[in-house]
């Protein structure tokens, strides 16, 4: 199909008495009328309210007028609990990976298109670096990285996971292995105290233990317990129960009426839009603002900048007409 040139779409949207109607037929409608960008169901999509007056200012062009997108202009913050500090991940004391310092592309990795980005794991991302060892002297054996009654239920059953680790390990015969967690069980108390502290300790505290830099460059101590960042909350109504662990909310689409393809823009470095290394905060939504992409969708930056780069052609509502109020002709 020929592309729709922004004149037609600015017929309307550059057309006050339009958009004005437009505005007080939509304040009459319900919210719902208006969700036409379905997304799948296993995503996360940061759905914004829609303005009372919907999206009806006018504006001839992206670059002349064209509103800051939404996100930027009502400052919405990120609401998840998750603790991350961006900046704090590309200090120069921080571990290499591969051989190298930490960038955007050592944990955001493109999906097969090319065009998103996948969704952020532990285990993908996070885990060789903060592998959840508890215990100095065994490294290797880790906690689970799972709900807080699974960690409640490991700590629980010690005796049996030194056991199983020995055996996996080939650290101690099945003959050695009484003596063996036996010796473990009594070096780990006279580090932690008695279980209950440990366990506390292991939930709640934001640094249990120092680091250990003699560790070796493949098994860094780097555990500084669940509440460095999760929430972690007591459970007060169950003797011995489990704390309950904030579960984080990972965004996949932060401007779902946006049409965006990073493969179209990997000469442009991540941080030009993104501006990830001047982040500290889990509550900064960390997308471009509009300056950013009028650098280049302009005239004077020579790149295509229709309004069909961005936004998909919307269809009218399936409004019922008895709804609908007498609107004026899209031509003046």
């Amino acid at each position: 199909m020929k592309m729709v040139a922004s004149s037609q779409c600015a017929s309307c949207h550059n057309n006050s008495v339009i958009m004005e109607a437009a505005a007080q037929q939509g304040m009459q409608l319900p919210r719902e009328e208006f969700h036409r960008h379905s997304q799948p169901p296993q995503q996360v999509t940061f759905d914004l309210p829609r303005p009372d007056r919907g999206y009806t200012q006018t504006f001839p062009s992206f670059w002349q007028r064209h509103p800051e997108f939404q996100l930027n202009r009502q400052h919405v913050r990120d609401p998840d609990v998750l603790r991350f500090n961006h900046q704090r991940h590309f200090a120069t004391d921080i571990r290499l990976k591969n051989g190298k310092s930490l960038d955007c592309d050592s944990c955001h990795k493109p999906d097969c298109e090319g065009r998103f980005y996948q969704r952020i794991t532990f285990a993908a991302n996070c885990q060789e670096c903060h592998s959840l060892q508890f215990d100095p002297r065994n490294l290797k054996l880790t906690l689970p990285h799972a709900s807080a009654a699974m960690v409640h239920g490991f700590l629980s059953t010690l005796p049996t996971q030194y056991a199983e680790f020995a055996l996996k390990e080939k650290i101690a015969s099945p003959d050695e292995l009484p003596a063996f967690v036996t010796k473990q069980l009594t070096q780990l108390r006279e580090l932690v105290g008695s279980g209950e502290d440990f366990e506390r300790k292991i939930f709640f505290s934001t640094d249990p233990y120092k680091p250990m830099h003699d560790a070796g460059p493949g098994l860094p101590a780097s555990f500084y317990g669940c509440a460095f960042c999760h929430e972690v909350k007591p459970v007060a109504t169950a003797a011995n129960a489990a704390p309950r662990i904030a579960k984080p909310v990972l965004v996949d689409r932060w401007m779902p009426q946006a049409n965006f393809n990073h493969a179209k823009h990997a000469s442009v470095k991540c941080d030009d839009c993104h501006h990830a290394m001047q982040s500290r905060n889990t509550s900064d939504i960390l997308m471009p603002i509009k300056a950013n992409c009028v650098t280049c969708h302009s005239p004077a930056g020579k790149v295509v900048a229709e309004c069909i780069t961005c936004h998909t052609y919307h269809a009218p509502p399936q409004t019922s007409p008895d709804k609908l109020l007498p609107f004026p002709e899209s031509r003046p």
